[in-house]
């Protein structure tokens, strides 16, 4: 039997013989939002998704399917985006943990390609998960970034990146008929000073909808981004395996 598994095309006789040789899942989550005026609206969606199967096929796992809206707070009122409240997304963690545990899973990986959705997942796995539910939560963005930066040609929007040349490259190698590159343009909007110290969101001093510079991204640079976020991630994942005594990467077992 393979480590892996793409849930989402199994039966239930399946997903029932996977999770008791290996109880293990990993949970991508993505968000519906603005991702400029050349990316997609499910841009997130897209990487979270690929993101978890290049990480499961490098590590263990059950690729669950992709929780597509997410905690998009920072983007509220735009046209075309979707948002849960803060304690919703916690409880919609809570409830699909508490799904998984009663199929057997004994540790799931939270993987997003959004990054507001850590936020409430951490503070669902401490006050609703945690003790309460038999499963072990690893909550994470994909792995990585720090080496997908050093190779980008770009400079970096203040300390985030949206719509910008990584998740643009990324894009290009998942989904280029989705990526509108005639359209892509840098776009760097000032920092104000209460940003991150008050209510003060991107979405309310966005201009494009971008935070960077798109321009130089291209497949072949998205395909190895994509390769180390897998790997990274692969490996935050089975070393948490191993260290709460779950899984052996070295046995398999």
């Amino acid at each position: 039997m393979n480590t892996w598994i793409d849930a989402r095309g199994a039966t239930m006789d399946e997903i029932a013989a996977f999770a008791k040789a290996y109880p293990f899942a990993i949970l991508p989550v993505g968000s519906f939002e603005q991702h400029g005026p050349h990316l997609p609206l499910d841009t997130d969606n897209r990487i979270a998704e690929a993101m978890a199967l290049e990480t499961a096929k490098r590590s263990v796992g059950m690729v669950l399917p992709v929780l597509n809206v997410g905690y998009a707070w920072v983007w509220r009122g735009k046209p075309g985006i979707l948002t849960f409240r803060f304690e919703t997304y916690m409880a919609m963690i809570r409830d699909i943990a508490e799904s998984l545990a009663g199929w057997g899973v004994k540790a799931v990986f939270v993987l997003s390609a959004h990054g507001s959705n850590p936020q409430p997942v951490k503070h669902a796995i401490r006050e609703l998960i945690h003790e309460k539910h038999d499963i072990a939560v690893l909550n994470s963005l994909y792995t990585g970034l720090d080496e997908m930066l050093a190779e980008a040609e770009s400079e970096r929007w203040h300390n985030d990146i949206h719509a910008e040349e990584i998740e643009t490259a990324l894009m290009l190698a998942i989904a280029p008929d989705l990526v509108h590159m005639d359209r892509a343009a840098a776009d760097y909007p000032p920092v104000p000073d209460d940003y991150g110290r008050s209510e003060l969101s991107m979405g309310m001093f966005m201009r494009s909808g971008v935070f960077g510079d798109p321009t130089p991204a291209t497949a072949e640079k998205g395909r190895r981004w994509l390769e180390i976020g897998g790997r990274r991630s692969a490996e935050l994942w089975l070393g948490y395996l191993q260290r709460r005594g779950l899984y052996d990467p070295a046995s398999g077992a």
